[in-house]
């Protein structure tokens, strides 16, 4: 065995770290230099070039960022949320950035951004992304702020080798929303606290229905104001007016989005599928009552798809609130009554005429029969043509 005398080992180490130093003084500097500059000059002209997004530009997207033509796989998510469920796995990711936007609102210069090519961005138009994001806000009516100011949310393009790349963030805002969206979700957990939501979908569908026509009045000031051409949407639009306050401050104050979105909300929070309808409802023949632009919903009860209209199921009779009560008195045919709109089938709903279900025969007054004959259509234009594409007949 090899003895290795102490001192003469050190001696060895200090020559080899002595060697050592010499080589290290003797590296070329300047090449590593030169090294260095033409890797630098490959990522930001050579990569950056067959690249679809500028690199000064990636490197700003802190969010979701994917390629339309080429999607990531999808997140699962729960069949309450209507829509998502029925678009195909590039928009679900489109419907998903935008979600996740929203979710990091407050986080500072947070973007996202998707590419799409020349060729499916013609195919699908310009304003088609614009239709998935509806269709998240139509499936979150927490987020009825993005309805009253969509401008919320920024668009900037940059087109690069033949793809378009679509990056969104968005604005900061004057408006807190986040404590409002505290009052919907405690008013909300306040009106669901009679009902039970252990009971069968059918008993607590009908008790939340039966609940917001007791709750929400309708709000007939922002009806009128809607006419014109500069309308901008009040909260009484959204799920926040119903169970909330609409924008003047008046109390669970909506119009037929406002229940709509309501209606949703509850069901959703109750663990029932429930999607937000757009069109227009109409008398035969037509009337003051008509709604060139109406809302109403689809909800899914055991597997089966209905129309419900809460609004139009909502009879106020604020002029003559004697013979209101009177009316009251005849249970079965007031029922029929707030019921008429109920869960239909959308050929029913196309038509639904005035019955003796509904005829009040009350002493003192001429026979009088609170329901005509009406028809509720399915929008097929823009944004809601794609929406309501999305949620099943109701069969």
């Amino acid at each position: 065995m090899q003895t290795i005398n102490h001192n003469e080992n050190t001696s060895y180490l200090s020559e080899d770290r002595k060697s050592s130093k010499k080589h290290k003084k003797g590296f070329p500097f300047k090449t590593l230099i030169f090294i260095v500059l033409i890797i630098a000059i490959y990522v930001l002209f050579i990569e950056d070039d067959n690249s679809i997004v500028p690199a000064s530009i990636r490197s700003e997207i802190t969010g979701k960022y994917f390629v339309y033509d080429t999607p990531d796989v999808p997140s699962k998510r729960e069949d309450i949320y209507v829509l998502y469920s029925s678009l195909n796995d590039a928009d679900k990711c489109v419907y998903n950035m935008f979600l996740d936007l929203v979710e990091n609102k407050n986080i500072e210069k947070y973007e996202s951004a998707v590419s799409i090519s020349e060729t499916k961005n013609t195919e699908l138009g310009d304003d088609y992304l614009w239709n998935v994001f509806y269709a998240m806000c139509y499936d979150h009516p927490e987020y009825f702020y993005l309805l009253i100011d969509p401008s919320m949310v920024e668009c900037y393009t940059v087109e690069k080798n033949d793809y378009i790349t679509y990056i969104f963030n968005m604005k900061d805002t004057a408006t807190d929303e986040d404590p409002m969206v505290k009052k919907l979700e405690q008013a909300t957990d306040d009106f669901l606290k009679d009902i039970d939501i252990t009971a069968s979908d059918e008993e607590i569908e009908l008790a939340i229905h039966d609940k917001l026509l007791d709750t929400v009045t309708y709000d007939s000031e922002i009806l009128e104001s809607m006419d014109k051409d500069d309308y901008q949407w009040d909260l009484g639009n959204t799920a926040y007016g119903a169970l909330v306050a609409d924008s003047a401050g008046r109390t669970n104050h909506a119009v037929c989005s406002g229940y709509a979105f309501a209606f949703e909300y509850l069901l959703q929070k109750s663990g029932i599928p429930c999607a937000y309808i757009t069109g227009s409802a109409n008398t035969i023949p037509s009337s003051e009552k008509d709604q060139p632009d109406h809302a109403w919903n689809a909800v899914k009860i055991n597997n089966r798809w209905y129309e419900t209209d809460v609004t139009w199921d909502d009879n106020e009779f604020e002029e003559d609130e004697e013979f209101a009560a009177m009316l009251k008195k005849d249970t079965e045919k007031y029922f029929n009554l707030c019921h008429q709109y109920y869960n239909k089938t959308t050929k029913e709903m196309e038509f639904i005429p005035a019955t003796d279900d509904t005829l009040f025969e009350i002493e003192g007054y001429e026979p009088y029969n609170a329901s005509f004959d009406t028809k509720h259509i399915r929008s097929t234009e823009g944004t809601d043509d794609f929406t309501n594409s999305l949620i099943p007949i109701a069969e």
